[in-house]
């Protein structure tokens, strides 16, 4: 024991000493660039994100870099994303669907590209190949394509904008109204 407790002594002196003889004065540059290099690159995630306490969004991709040191700092989902909106028993009220996905922090804005596909709780879907969600103007936009599937018409065209719930949105050039009769469609 009397040994054991020598020979610990020794080591911490040692230790210490040594800390004490190797203090560096200078502090190495970081060789990487933080505008390029992500601050977290996160696979297969699927996380919930609360507000005041309440489960409101759930994020599923399989891949997440997250640039929080960059200039600009930024997400980018590069295999797509999946994101809902959850209501109080933790049912998805909207469902967004992409293949890639960028987000601004400092703007909040959501830049989703390629197959991006909405459906919210009334049944209504949106496709179209870029949308952006703006969270900071709680609105929505694309100047590209989009189809959109609402109280039983299609309609297709360019210029879209809509507010979140997606009541109450114009688009600027429409291309077809096309009137659908859901009671004579197959039941899945």
């Amino acid at each position: 024991m009397r040994r054991q407790t020598l020979i610990l002594a020794l080591t911490l002196a040692v230790s210490i000493t040594a800390c004490k003889d190797g203090e560096l004065d200078s502090v190495v540059a970081h060789p990487t660039n933080p505008d390029s290099v992500p601050t977290m690159d996160t696979r297969q995630v699927q996380t919930i994100i609360s507000d005041n306490g309440m489960s409101r969004y759930r994020i599923t991709t399989p891949r997440w870099l997250m640039f929080e040191e960059a200039t600009k700092p930024h997400w980018i989902f590069p295999n797509g994303v999946q994101a809902e909106e959850l209501d109080s028993a933790l049912k998805p009220v909207t469902t967004i669907k992409c293949d890639s996905a960028y987000y601004d922090e400092q703007l909040r804005l959501w830049d989703l590209n390629r197959n991006v596909r909405i459906t919210n709780a009334a049944g209504d879907v949106i496709l179209t190949d870029q949308l952006f969600w703006n969270q900071a103007n709680h609105e929505l936009y694309s100047e590209a394509f989009i189809h959109i599937e609402k109280s039983g018409r299609v309609i297709e065209g360019y210029g879209y904008r809509s507010n979140e719930q997606f009541t109450n949105y114009t688009l600027r050039s429409v291309e077809a109204i096309f009137p659908v009769d859901e009671s004579r469609m197959p039941n899945p």
